[in-house]
């Protein structure tokens, strides 16, 4: 994974994109945050922890953003 000011987050889903980006490929979202906190990376979209963070697909998330 590159730098994570490299990224930009969905602020409806948290996932992580290319500031290049300009839609989200989870959600379709157009609607990006440059700040955000944490990171969770999600390999099983069946695992508790996407259950309970409520993520839909593999990837990359923030944990919060601002």
């Amino acid at each position: 994974m590159r730098r994570a000011s490299a990224f930009k987050a969905c602020r409806k889903c948290r996932y992580l994109v290319q500031k290049k980006e300009t839609k989200c490929p989870v959600c379709g979202s157009e609607n990006f945050s440059d700040r955000w906190r944490g990171l969770v990376v999600i390999i099983d979209k069946d695992s508790f922890v996407a259950e309970l963070l409520e993520i839909p697909q593999e990837g990359y998330y923030a944990v919060k953003v601002l």
